[in-house]
Formats: C-alpha cells, structure tokens, sequence
C-alpha cells in the first residue's frame, strides 16, 4: 500500500524544498536528482507549537479577525492534482456539490477493497456521491411484457399516424388538410400561360384581386370572377357576376337564346335573334322600306367592340351565317384565332344553333351569370384575355 501512495504523492526536493511529480527524476525548479529522496524521504521535525494568541475583539470599524491554524515556519502544501475521470472507482460518481476525488483518495479506495475478504457487500455511498453500481453478479429485473405497459398518452389516446403526424389533442378542432381533385388547369393563353393548378375537392376561386388563382394584370378579370366547384367527382364552373364573364368551349353544336354572346379567336359576337318587322298603326301610314323575303326568318349576328360598342353587323335570310378568315359573312383575315371557316349559324324556333368548324382551335359561349356549367376534361374556359384547360391528373 506504501508503494501505490508513493507513486502517487508529490516528490519534496532536499534541496529546496519544492514540489514535484509523482516518480520525477529530478527537481523542476534547482535540477537536484530526487532519485535517493523518493527512494527514502527525509524526515522533517514539527516544529514546536506555539500557543495560540487570542484574535483581538471586533470593534466598531473593526472585522473580527480569521483564527489561523498555520504554524510558525510551517509551509502549506498545495492540493493534490485531481484524479483523472477515468480512473475514479465506479462506486464513487462526484456529485456537483462535492470535489472530485484526488489520486490518493482513489488508491486508498481501491487498497481497502481489495483487503475486504470475498462476498461482502459494498460500503454504502458517501454523502455528496451518487449510487454505487450494482455488483457483477446481480441479475437485472425481467423485461416487463407490452401487456401490462400502460397505452401511450394514457387513456383513450390514438395511435401515431402513419408519416410522422402528430395526433390531434382531445378537445381541439381539427382543420382537415385540403385534398386534391382529380381535375386540374392549365392556363395556355394570356400572361401566365405555362402554369398549372390542381383542384381542390372544395372548390377554386379565380380573380384578379380575390381567390387562389389570380390574374392580377388582367384588366378584363373581375376581382372575384368565377369559382370552380367539384360534385359527385365532376367539375364545374361557376360566373360570378363578373363584367366580363366566363366563356368556355364546346363539342358539335349550341343553342343560343336571342343576345348571347359568344367568341372566336379574338373576336367577341352577339346573336340578336329574329327580326321582326314592326306592326302595322292602324291610322298611320307604314314606313317605307325593301320588302321582306316572303317564307325567310331574318336574323342577325353583330361584332362587339371593347366598351360594348357595337362593330359590324350582318342581318340575312339565308340558312347559314359562317363566320371565319376568308370568304365568310364575317370575315377577319389578320386574326390568327381563327380557321378559315371557324363557325357557323342556323336559325330556330326559339333562337339559332351554333357549330364549331374550329378544328380544335375552339368556340366559346358566355354562360349565364350565377349558373354552374359542366366541364370535361379538354374543354377549355375563358376569363379575360386568360383561357385555362380542364386537365385529369393521374
């Protein structure tokens, strides 16, 4: 046991009487071998105590004086370095409170227990250390089964979901995630054109001000201008009393009422319907004018200009009126929107019927404010200068 304390404490030097490390072969302050000093240590005689001088009495302006425990000519060593964490015992964990351990206290440690005879219980902890370990031979306790843990969250709590998602806290209201359609627009003319937006089962609304598509540079959007609406898995379109309205294409033929409005290419149109010759005043002479074909409806279909002035107009008998590039009755052979013979009209009862001859370019009629139109995938609908087209998403 000498011999572990000995390689452990400080080394005195004989020749000045300075500190060194355990073992050192010589003396880091005069150089003096220490060889023979640590093989045997000088004896060093204490000197005489001195009776001890009462501290005089505090006063006023006067502390009370510290007792000092130091003998005349007596020199305090410096504490032993602190032992290494790794070589602290693993019965001793310092605790924040207490100092850890120094080299010698370990060594003392470690010499008492192994004079301990085989099977006797470790000491119990000192004050300020944690717990020591349990013995080697312990058995740890068995693992309990998942049967008896309680459920997680305590009771009535729900399982984690899937991907991380937190479950909802009782008693909070919970804001279901907006889940997509299978519908989608992409807008193919105007200044966004390229984008594209998947439908929401509850619903899209466009505007230039209001909604989740926005056409904000597009003077000809209403600031809340129609809502796309999905029911029972199909799409409609919706105008919400928009200045300019909601125009969207249509396959083979339309009817259309007298004044409805529809476009091709760039051009906007109005059916005016059937024109009649006013009746007769009885006592008043009739207007001079041609005479009216005899057995031949007259209709007409008139240009509409921005602002809502009226352009050309052309009123005919015939069967068809075709509108289109060249050799129509209403021909614009610098608008590229349009096919040489894009469509035509032909008279009703009530109205006209009106064909797309487009060939894919497409024929738009203006639905009526606050009504919900069908859309399928293709179709095409028109707000402003904008046209989006009806996608399926996979």
């Amino acid at each position: 046991m000498s011999q572990l304390l000995l390689s452990a404490l400080p080394v005195v030097c004989p020749n000045c009487d300075g500190y060194n490390p355990p073992r050192s072969a010589t003396c880091v302050l005069c150089g003096q071998a220490l060889e023979e000093a640590a093989a045997a240590p000088r004896p060093v005689a204490a000197p005489p105590a001195r009776p001890a001088t009462p501290p005089p009495a505090a006063g006023p302006g006067r502390p009370a004086a510290v007792a000092s425990f130091t003998r005349p000519g007596e020199v305090l060593a410096p504490p032993a370095p602190p032992l290494h964490p790794s070589a602290v015992p693993p019965g001793l964990k310092p605790s924040a409170r207490t100092p850890p351990p120094t080299a010698a206290q370990g060594l003392m440690v470690e010499a008492r227990r192994a004079a301990q005879p085989a099977g006797t219980p470790p000491p119990p902890p000192r004050a300020g250390y944690g717990p020591a370990l349990p013995p080697a031979n312990t058995r740890p306790p068995p693992p309990v089964p998942d049967s008896a843990l309680p459920p997680r969250g305590g009771t009535g709590a729900t399982a984690p979901v899937p991907g991380g998602t937190p479950p909802t806290p009782t008693g909070a209201t919970a804001r279901p995630a907006p889940v997509a359609s299978r519908f989608g627009l992409a807008v193919i003319a105007g200044t966004t054109r390229g984008q594209r937006y998947k439908l929401p089962v509850t619903g899209c609304v466009v505007g230039r001000q209001r909604g989740a598509i926005l056409f904000p540079d597009d003077v000809f959007v209403s600031p809340l201008h129609a809502t796309f609406l999905v029911k029972d898995g199909a799409l409609f379109v919706r105008d919400e009393s928009s200045a300019s309205g909601v125009y969207v294409t249509f396959a083979g033929t339309e009817p259309l009422a007298p004044r409805a409005l529809f476009s091709a290419g760039q051009r906007l149109f109005r059916f005016t319907g059937r024109v009649e010759a006013p009746p007769p005043v009885p006592g008043r002479p009739n207007p001079y004018g041609s005479p009216v074909p005899l057995g031949q409806a007259l209709y007409g279909v008139e240009e509409v200009h921005m602002g809502g002035r009226a352009g050309r107009a052309v009123v005919t008998a015939a069967a068809l009126l075709t509108i289109g590039q060249a050799h129509c009755d209403l021909a614009y052979p610098n608008d590229e929107g349009l096919a040489g013979r894009h469509c035509e009209l032909s008279p009703t009862a009530t109205g006209a019927m009106l064909r797309d001859l487009s060939g894919g370019l497409g024929t738009f009629v203006r639905i009526p404010p606050a009504t919900e139109r069908p859309l399928r995938p293709g179709d095409r609908v028109r707000l402003g200068q904008h046209v989006m087209q009806v996608e399926t998403l996979g």
